[in-house]
């Protein structure tokens, strides 16, 4: 696939999951016109559609669909039931969409069937399983006039039946373009293609972007009226106070804490002192004054300890000479 194609379907698919919400993988709806092209073709369906739709896919096989396949190959005498074609993948690449359209759960028409499941209800047109529809026209029936002149009757029939089948595939696509938020995807000249966005799908989107371009611009408007009614003033802004430093990155000073604890320690030791010379005070003698205690300082301790030492070491000779 050329990059110009992948990128215009990546875009568009992008715009499928924005206006109707689809996401991988996606489920896809195959028709067996899509399987007989694709097999004719020599194509893998899983791969091309994975490059067509720019994700992964699920692709899926209705009752009715395989019902239609099934309906035209011959029996086998052994069985007594109907070959399958070798156009039909296995269950296990394309699994089987269960439909129930009657009590009995009798098949019907391929592209009744199809169309019931894109769009369930008759009244309100809406993808809501988000399927993509991926179809194809039927192999177009030789035209020769001359041939059907030798041949007679029975080709005739044949060619009315193949024109039978590709009216009914463009219906299929005609009413699938009718629903809105259905991606088509068909197969032209061993090419898959992805259809632009139909005309109701393009509506719906235009309108869910106008809706959002409302909403921002009604965002807006509230914010800059300050309220939703439009009525109330703007705050005044305060002017900026100057900050003081952080707490975590400032260290605790310690000389605080001291102080703290020793005047928490002199507290009782002063109210006692206080409450004695109140109680002397009222039997009318004087506070005894509060003794003074001598500190003792640090050099007087080592100055004696060393005169100890010199009386030591001048008795010692002394001794020596006695001896």
């Amino acid at each position: 696939m050329r990059a110009k194609r992948s990128k215009k379907y990546r875009k568009l698919m992008h715009q499928y999951e924005l206006a109707f919400g689809f996401r991988e993988p996606y489920q896809v709806l195959v028709d067996s016109n899509l399987l007989r092209a694709v097999h004719s073709f020599k194509m893998d369906l899983i791969p091309a559609l994975e490059r067509t739709l720019q994700g992964q896919v699920k692709p899926l096989l209705t009752k009715c669909s395989l019902a239609s396949i099934m309906a035209g190959q011959p029996t086998n005498p052994r069985t007594n039931n109907p070959i399958r074609p070798d156009f039909l993948p296995p269950p296990t690449t394309l699994p089987l969409r269960h439909c129930s359209h009657n009590e009995d759960s009798t098949p019907i028409d391929e592209t009744s069937c199809l169309l019931s499941l894109l769009s369930p209800l008759s009244d309100v047109k809406r993808n809501k399983e988000h399927y993509i529809l991926a179809t194809a026209d039927p192999p177009a029936p030789k035209s020769n006039s001359a041939t059907q002149q030798e041949i007679g009757k029975k080709r005739k029939r044949d060619a009315d039946d193949g024109l039978q089948a590709l009216k009914r595939a463009q219906a299929l696509r005609r009413g699938a373009r009718s629903i809105p938020g259905v991606p088509i995807v068909y197969v032209k000249r061993s090419v898959m293609i992805l259809e632009p966005m139909s005309a109701p799908s393009e509506g719906i989107r235009e309108g869910v972007e106008e809706d959002k371009l409302r909403t921002g611009l009604t965002d807006q408007s509230v914010q800059k009226s300050g309220g939703p009614d439009g009525g109330e003033k703007k705050k005044k802004r305060e002017p900026k106070k100057a900050k003081g430093p952080n707490p975590l990155s400032v260290k605790k000073p310690k000389k605080r804490v001291e102080q703290k604890a020793t005047a928490e320690r002199e507290r009782p030791r002063d109210e006692a002192e206080k409450r004695d010379s109140e109680k002397a005070a009222e039997d009318g003698e004087a506070a005894p004054k509060p003794k003074r205690r001598r500190r003792h300082h640090k050099g007087a301790k080592q100055g004696d300890s060393g005169g100890d030492e010199t009386e030591a070491i001048a008795t010692a000779p002394i001794e020596a000479t006695d001896q």
